[in-house]
């Protein structure tokens, strides 16, 4: 039974023994040096080319026989292939073995838009944001939106940029291991701020990249338009009180946007409501003013339903007038409804505009040039709701 425990118990030790002698070689094949490593360089046979070697800052080790070997970045079987390769001028079929007797201090540079840059001491498994949370977190004023981070390896100089908001999403892709040695540079885009007001999701003041500063930029940082936003009446209204009105209509139809839609620190930018008003006067039902969509085509029949009719006792749609300010002057134009409710007549219910006054008269002659004098004040009271 004794005999029997041990044989046991020396089966187990040999599996752990196994197991730590896979481990040892899997992390040997994955590790790789850097400055301040010890490693040690056994070439069989030969021990006047074996040694231990302290890995310098600039990662070259001095080898007997070959002279300068830059081991810093590769693995440990990388570096015993590539003294063998060198030795095979001197020796026939030289076997090396390189391992690891001490790991120097695993470092990391994590420079730029940070709270507090430096040196910090690497863990393993660590990435970009790992690194950014060491320093402290992204530096004053920096949002992820607005700043880059640029991997500088140590291993071989290359250079990789990510966007950090796309780090801060964790996947292996954008948010880069890091080895001993390497630079992490995060690096902040200049922005500027502006106010968004009007028929969008979020008003409010943004800041945007200086690199790409149009008007379409800051209205999808404010979460974009409202449903019943006039896109063709944006206005832009900069701190020197000069007014831009832009048409965003051709951008959010077919992508074609007007070369001069940029915008500079301070700019307001108002999207104005798409509504307008008509005046509908005269004898119907419930004269006054009312509300029209610009996008949509409203026909004077349904202007005069939106009033709730004429009045059918001494309303006459037979010469009912629409009054228009075309280039600063009134004109007046009458049209017979009567026709178009009997026959159809298509010329006798036009399209209405912004700012129109319809006037339903009591009889076919009313005296035209007091109703014009009268309507005077209403196209002026008309004036703050045409755009």
């Amino acid at each position: 039974m004794l005999m029997f425990s041990i044989v046991r118990f020396g089966a187990l030790l040999f599996c752990l023994m196994l197991l730590d002698c896979m481990g040892f070689a899997q992390e040997s094949s994955t590790y790789r040096v850097g400055s301040e490593d010890t490693i040690s360089v056994l070439v069989a046979r030969h021990p006047e080319f074996s040694g231990d070697f302290l890995v310098p800052s600039d990662g070259c080790i001095s080898l007997p026989a070959i002279g300068q070997v830059h081991v810093s970045g590769m693995t440990l079987v990388e570096i015993s292939e590539n003294v063998a390769s060198r030795l095979k001028s001197r020796l026939k079929d030289p076997e090396v073995s390189v391992t690891l007797r001490s790991a120097g201090m695993q470092r990391v540079y994590v420079l730029g838009s940070v709270q507090k840059p430096g040196l910090y001491d690497l863990k393993p498994g660590w990435r970009i944001t790992h690194c950014v949370a060491a320093a402290g977190g992204l530096g004053s004023g920096c949002e992820p939106n607005d700043c880059t981070a640029t991997v500088v390896r140590y291993a071989n100089g290359k250079r990789e940029t990510v966007q950090m908001r796309d780090a801060m999403q964790g996947l292996d892709l954008t948010n880069l291991s890091i080895e001993s040695g390497d630079v992490v540079m995060i690096e902040s885009r200049e922005t500027m701020p502006v106010y968004v007001t009007g028929k969008v999701k979020s008003p409010g003041i943004y800041r945007v990249n200086k690199d790409h500063a149009g008007v379409m930029e800051a209205l999808t940082l404010a979460g974009g338009t409202l449903e019943n936003s006039a896109l063709d009446r944006v206005t832009v209204i900069s701190s020197d009180n000069t007014t831009r009105t832009v048409d965003l209509n051709p951008l959010a139809m077919n992508g074609k946007q007007e070369p001069n839609i940029t915008i500079k620190p301070g700019d307001l930018i108002v999207v104005p409501e798409d509504v307008s008003k008509v005046a509908v006067l005269g004898y119907v039902n419930k004269p006054g003013f009312y509300s029209i969509r610009r996008s949509e085509k409203l026909l004077l029949s349904d202007a005069l339903g939106l009033a709730g009719g004429s009045d059918r006792k001494r309303g006459e749609v037979g010469s009912i007038a629409l009054i228009r300010n075309e280039n600063g002057m009134q004109t007046r134009t009458m049209y017979d409804m009567s026709k178009f409710l009997k026959s159809g007549d298509l010329t006798q219910n036009p399209t209405i505009n912004a700012g129109d006054i319809i006037y339903v008269p009591q009889t076919r002659k009313p005296d035209w040039d007091f109703v014009m004098r009268s309507l005077t004040t209403v196209a002026i009271l008309m004036n703050p709701f045409i755009p």
